[in-house]
């Protein structure tokens, strides 16, 4: 049998209604929904023992009054009447409708299926706790009650897929997981877009991981919560995609991961709505600003953090925060904003289509072959072969292992498959040059030689030979 107070406080957790004005005197809440200019009471008093016709002719002399607690034109009051048998009775004026309902438990008000599932298992609290939670008035602690079951959903989805991870790591041994569902260049261009996605599920390790998940609930409860489910999933989806897009517009050469994109996605969205609703106020622009500096200082400790994804992100989400509110500014914001939102991605995506692409692990595969972990390379180049993702430098680095271990056919083999591949890769081409000048052929040297564009010559073993041959006329 629910009191007033916890059945206020389901209410406000599964419903749109918050808390607007608690009269201490005569023991009277009042929660309310502004979206449907809808004023609630509580009574724990049974229908059948109260003067409804004259609490009616009540409130609709107090009109006024109950417009100034709601902050807003009040439409319609609804007064339940708990532990009482069913009953309904309306009243209707020119400027409010007044509807009391006899009610026998509060799921007949809340019909949210998290409810009735998170009944069967919740333990009743004391009255006093339900009460301070009611009466709160913490805007960070009254976000936090709602319930925000997709909130729920993607953080499941991200656990699960780090447990995954983990498993892939740590027992078996591999980064199949990790190199499968990360975002790189290479791949996404290569036709894998669904990278653009799976990337923001993915995190590198524990603390990368907490971290995110730490963010996502919280900024996730506020938008969630504000909003709608839909809206965090819209929020959440599109701003990691966008975000990932604007990564891949700058880097080129590594593999990035995590979901830090979305959730500067989620804090754009919330920003704008305070701002739109004049919700800023010095308590909470200090909770909000302390969850961002956080998230700001955390992220520096960690190592490759994808500033442009963040910064991606955090536009997009403040874009589609107007969006959000596009009944209350002004269509010449909202539509240009619109447009932009439309129109970006396509001029990025344009972009990163023109950039060189590089195999992440090609580049894990040239470090440690750089450092002489030949054993860790040789690892690498498996890994490439077995996913069918080789290409010119993954040829270069085995024929470079083959040269190391004496197999020297091999590595000549595996040197002219990886120029053959591609005549531009600068190890590829800085072989050739070298078996041609030991073969004493400088006029096939020269023309490889004029092929090159001496101002884009990044190894410095091949910009040193096409300027000593230039030096010698050739």
């Amino acid at each position: 049998m629910a009191n007033k107070w916890q059945a206020a406080y389901e209410i406000i957790r599964y419903t749109k209604y918050v808390t607007a004005y608690y009269e201490s005197e005569t023991d009277t809440l009042w929660l309310k929904n502004k979206s449907t200019r809808t004023l609630m009471c509580i009574n724990e008093t049974p229908i059948e023992n109260i003067h409804v016709e004259g609490i009616t002719e009540s409130i609709f002399s107090n009109k006024n009054s109950l417009d100034t607690i709601a902050g807003f034109n009040v439409k319609r009051v609804k007064i339940y009447y708990l532990n009482s048998a069913k009953g309904k009775r309306t009243f209707k004026s020119k400027k409010l409708r007044v509807t009391h309902y006899g009610i026998e438990n509060i799921g007949e008000i809340i019909l949210s299926p998290f409810y009735k599932i998170d009944t069967k298992y919740k333990k009743q609290k004391q009255n006093d706790w339900y009460k301070r939670r009611v009466l709160s008035g913490n805007p960070l602690e009254m976000y936090m009650i709602k319930s925000t079951p997709m909130t729920s959903v993607l953080i499941m989805i991200n656990t699960l897929i780090f447990l995954m991870n983990l498993f892939y790591i740590h027992i078996k041994d591999s980064m199949h997981f990790t190199n499968q569902l990360g975002l790189t260049h290479f791949d996404v261009v290569q036709g894998e877009y669904y990278r653009l996605i799976s990337s923001a599920f993915l995190h590198a390790n524990v603390e990368h991981f907490l971290f995110n998940i730490f963010a996502l609930y919280i900024l996730g409860k506020f938008v969630e919560s504000i909003y709608s489910h839909v809206h965090i999933l819209i929020t959440y989806i599109v701003t990691a995609l966008l975000a990932n897009v604007v990564s891949l517009t700058f880097i080129t050469d590594s593999l990035s991961l995590g979901a830090s994109g979305a959730v500067y996605g989620l804090l754009g969205v919330l920003v704008i709505f305070m701002l739109i609703n004049r919700k800023i106020n010095t308590k909470l622009i200090v909770q909000i600003a302390l969850t961002f500096i956080v998230i700001s200082v955390i992220s520096s400790f960690f190592s490759n953090v994808n500033h442009y994804a963040h910064v991606g992100g955090l536009i997009y989400g403040l874009m589609l925060g107007v969006l959000f509110q596009a009944k209350r500014i002004d269509w010449k914001i909202s539509l240009p904003v619109l447009v932009l939102l439309l129109a970006t991605p396509i001029i990025l995506w344009s972009v990163v289509l023109k950039h060189d692409s590089y195999q992440p692990v090609d580049e894990v595969g040239l470090k440690y072959l750089n450092e002489k972990q030949y054993d860790k390379a040789l690892e690498t180049v498996n890994e490439t072969f077995q996913y069918n993702k080789e290409t010119s430098t993954t040829y270069y680095i085995l024929a470079k292992l083959y040269d190391i271990s004496g197999d020297f056919e091999k590595a000549k083999e595996n040197y002219n498959k990886s120029f053959e591949l591609d005549p531009e890769n600068e190890l590829a081409l800085k072989y050739k040059l070298y078996e041609l000048r030991k073969a004493n052929d400088y006029d096939s040297m020269k023309k490889l030689i004029d092929n090159i564009d001496r101002d884009h010559i990044y190894d410095d073993e091949l910009r040193a030979i096409e300027e000593d041959m230039r030096s010698k006329g050739y």
